[in-house]
């Protein structure tokens, strides 16, 4: 029988500033758009928890999918959450950032991985495209949407102001040293390099043109990327990672020394102290919603993604949505949309594309693709893609006293 508006379960945490809470609906409601009946569980209110459940064994349920590795940790009856659903029901987890750092940090992302062979319900999403090649079959690319605001009204505020949005000094890394690549290599040595190796090593990731991390990394390291993202490398991979990811930021926000620029977030005052032509700002409140509605009123954002190659953060796409061009390091997923002025990771292409920003002046189409629905679509095409289920028993149906919990969980 064929199950009219079949039912979708989104698991997501609190974020401090709001980020999983706004993609959590934004996938619900991409997910309604696709004939879905979506529901957000928010996995630390306990009206949602107690009724989760039931909402795991509804059999009309056909997928679940996580906004992070945070909701892995629930347990029902002390087994894991992706255990509780029967094996038609597409779990997905999503990882939202570079993926090693959920590896490292959190074990009911290896558990999820590693029950990966016997489970074929079981589904990776990934924000980047090199990253879900590198997790294996079963992953899938689905970069983040853009987020709506009401646009603006009247005059932009600062209409010859460049704007950034993002912290320095914020890594998700658990390993020691990030701030310069020589200590972070020797704290965390894993290939046992030598130091005038671990000089060149550093140089080479100074001056690397490959924007994916752990490709960058590869290639300073002269490993193929295949070999190089093995299990017992992932800790120091993060730690380079961090550590390549903080330069950048910094090395962007130095290159446009002189520019007029807005920089939102936190930790910046250590590496652009002293610099007049910057103002640094928190935004009111300080929740990601408030970008939509601050970024209309820049004459453009000069944006860094975390990373990535394929697939680029909301900032990006959701300026583009907006009308607001931007600035990003060459990205595939945004080289070629209007209003984007790619630039590489040198001071001369930073300021060369922070300059044609100002100056910009033509219209800023949304390209369909960067839309939730798109993603979302994207993302059920690879699901019913995918191999076929293997047989498995069904869980049993809950008793009465039943309940999802917190697990007590740690890397």
């Amino acid at each position: 029988m064929i199950h009219l508006y079949p039912k979708a379960v989104v698991l997501t945490n609190r974020h401090p500033y709001g980020g999983t809470e706004m993609m959590a609906q934004s996938l619900a409601a991409a997910l309604s758009n696709h004939g879905y009946d979506a529901r957000v569980v928010d996995i630390e209110a306990r009206a949602d928890l107690d009724a989760l459940v039931g909402l795991l064994r509804d059999p009309h349920l056909e997928l679940v999918i996580t906004t992070g590795t945070v909701p892995l940790q629930l347990q029902v009856d002390r087994a894991p959450i992706w255990h509780a659903v029967a094996p038609t029901v597409q779990f997905v987890m999503y990882i939202i950032d570079v993926w090693p750092y959920d590896f490292v940090r959190v074990e009911a992302c290896r558990r999820f991985i590693a029950d990966w062979p016997q489970r074929g319900n079981l589904h990776v999403a990934s924000v980047e495209a090199n990253d879900a090649r590198l997790i294996g079959p079963r992953a899938h690319f689905l970069p983040t949407g853009a987020y709506p605001a009401p646009r603006r009204r009247g005059a932009k505020l600062y209409p010859q102001r460049l704007m950034i949005w993002g912290s320095a000094n914020k890594e998700l890394a658990v390993t020691p040293v990030h701030s310069q690549f020589e200590q972070t290599l020797a704290a965390n040595n894993h290939w046992g390099l030598d130091p005038a190796r671990i000089a060149s090593v550093a140089e080479a990731l100074r001056h690397t043109e490959i924007v994916h991390g752990m490709g960058a990394i590869a290639a300073a390291l002269e490993q193929p990327l295949d070999e190089l993202m093995r299990p017992q490398a992932m800790a120091a991979l993060c730690a380079l990672d961090s550590c390549l990811k903080r330069y950048r930021r910094v090395k962007v926000a130095r290159a446009l020394k002189g520019l007029p620029v807005d920089i939102y977030g936190e930790n910046w005052q250590q590496h652009v102290d002293g610099i007049d032509s910057f103002r640094l700002l928190t935004p009111q409140p300080n929740h990601n919603h408030t970008f939509g509605h601050l970024c209309q009123h820049y004459a453009g954002l000069v944006n860094f993604d975390p990373n990535f190659g394929h697939g680029t953060n909301e900032r990006a796409v959701t300026a583009l949505a907006l009308g607001v061009p931007i600035a990003n390091n060459f990205n595939l997923s945004t080289d070629h949309a209007i209003g984007c002025i790619p630039y590489h990771f040198s001071d001369a292409s930073i300021r060369h594309a922070a300059e044609r920003l100002l100056s910009y002046r033509g219209e800023v189409p949304l390209p369909p693709q960067h839309t939730w629905e798109h993603r979302v679509a994207g993302l059920l095409a690879g699901i019913a893609a995918a191999p076929a289920v293997p047989a498995m028993p069904a869980p049993a149906a809950p008793a009465p006293h039943r309940t999802a919990s917190l697990a007590a969980v740690g890397p």
